[in-house]
């Protein structure tokens, strides 16, 4: 509405400008026949003071040029002053303008040795003759002209209602015009209107083809999420029908390699041993890690210190790293970060999480595990100075099966976003190449 409403102020702003240009034409058109009119009336007076021929014979004159002249209605003469008009010329000796509501100018004739006025001439000039010279100039002209008592002259055309007008002076009588500023024509405001119109079904076209945008990127992203959660649903389904039964024959195989070790001891047979229970707590450590991944079951949340929790594993961590030549650091928070948690779960963050770190360092490097409180929130930093994530790899971090390790089984961050996402927290992953990678997980402080 407000765009409607500065139109029409532009509109009608407009208008007022035009009716004040065709008001100034007129007026300057008037100013300039009243001129050449005056100048006309004051050559016949000065003609007629020099020869005393035409003072006989001068009404037989006057009706002549009255003829001939067609801005002329009528000339009379008049030998005594009858009026104000006529007393106000003889002491001026110049033209005056009569307010007897008609356009009547009223010339001395002028005596030259005595210098008095010897008569007068009267001349009432033709209205439709203006008029007719306006509608030229403007033929939608809505004028009236008045004089200086106020008293309409004539008007020019039917006037028009309007709640505005403009009023110009004369310079060559003591006359004003008022010209109607006309409304604004439906047509044009249609017109003027056009452009705002289509700006607007254009705007809203893009707005609808951005909401169309929106909904069909929402739709994607749902899809794709619905599809992870399908495959984190058959990784599920799967490691609760199988897992108990891997591990059942793994506990035996473990239990007999075990005993075989100890009844053969030399140092081949021992190296095949350390090999077979390795792979062996390999495969056990990835059935882990699929019951995890499982339909989530019952567990048992305590309040802890977040704090605790790591130093709790902290050992096993610097012996990991002491093992590849790393160099770690544990940076624990000045104040208590209290949470409801479930500690095994956690621990397994911190430790899987500091597994991918060490290992993404090859030829060492440098481990920071720094722990900080943030508004409501424990937040857990795990940062290294090792190859980084891959690009292609970036933004598939937290899909199964997704990993840019030769061994690896792109369980582990799967694994840790579960635990977070059970613990109502978040994890943020940045990671420049060649540069290293620092991983933030947020916590709801209890």
């Amino acid at each position: 509405m407000w765009i409607v409403r500065w139109q029409d102020e532009q509109l009608q702003r407009q208008q007022l400008e035009e009716t004040r240009m065709f008001a100034n034409i007129h007026k300057n058109d008037l100013d300039r026949f009243l001129a050449e009119t005056t100048a006309r009336l004051e050559t016949l007076a000065l003609v007629i003071s020099k020869h005393t021929d035409i003072k006989e014979n001068i009404h037989d004159v006057v009706k002549q040029i009255e003829k001939q002249d067609v801005r002329f209605e009528r000339i009379s003469f008049f030998s005594e002053s009858t009026s104000p008009a006529m007393q106000l010329a003889e002491a001026t000796k110049q033209p005056m303008f009569t307010d007897d509501e008609t356009a009547t100018i009223v010339t001395p004739i002028i005596d030259e040795r005595t210098k008095r006025a010897i008569g007068f001439l009267v001349a009432t000039l033709r209205t439709d003759y203006i008029k007719q010279r306006m509608k030229i100039i403007y033929p939608q002209a809505s004028f009236r002209l008045y004089d200086e008592k106020g008293n309409e002259l004539f008007s020019a055309n039917d006037l028009r209602a309007s709640e505005e007008t403009v009023v110009v002076h004369l310079n060559q009588a003591p006359w004003l015009i008022e010209a109607n500023v006309p409304p604004v024509a439906n047509k044009k405001r249609i017109h003027a209107a056009l452009p705002y119109v289509f700006t607007f079904i254009v705007a809203m076209h893009m707005i609808w083809l951005f909401i169309q945008y929106w909904l069909l990127k929402r739709r994607t992203m749902m899809e794709r999420m619905e599809t992870e959660a399908q495959k984190l649903e058959l990784v599920g389904t799967l490691a609760a029908s199988t897992a108990h039964e891997i591990r059942n024959p793994l506990a035996g195989i473990k239990g007999f390699i075990q005993l075989l070790s100890e009844k053969h001891k030399d140092n081949e047979s021992q190296l095949y041993f350390s090999v077979i229970q390795n792979e062996i707590t390999r495969i056990n450590d990835i059935v882990n890690e699929f019951l995890i991944l499982g339909k989530p079951t019952a567990q048992k949340f305590e309040t802890c210190d977040l704090n605790d929790i790591v130093l709790s594993i902290h050992p096993i961590i610097e012996s990991q790293a002491h093992l590849h030549n790393v160099v770690y650091s544990l940076q624990c928070a000045r104040v208590s970060l209290r949470i409801r948690c479930c500690k095994d779960h956690l621990k397994q963050v911190v430790l899987n999480l500091a597994k991918n770190a060490i290992e993404a360092m090859s030829s060492g490097g440098q481990l920071t595990i720094s722990l900080a409180k943030q508004d409501g929130w424990a937040l857990l930093h795990v940062s290294d100075t090792g190859s980084g994530i891959p690009k292609h790899v970036k933004d598939k971090l937290f899909q199964p099966f997704v990993t840019s390790k030769q061994m690896g089984t792109g369980l582990g961050l799967v694994v840790c976003k579960r635990i977070v996402d059970m613990h109502e927290g978040t994890i943020d992953i940045h990671s420049i190449e060649n540069k290293g990678t620092t991983i933030t997980v947020r916590l709801p402080l209890q």
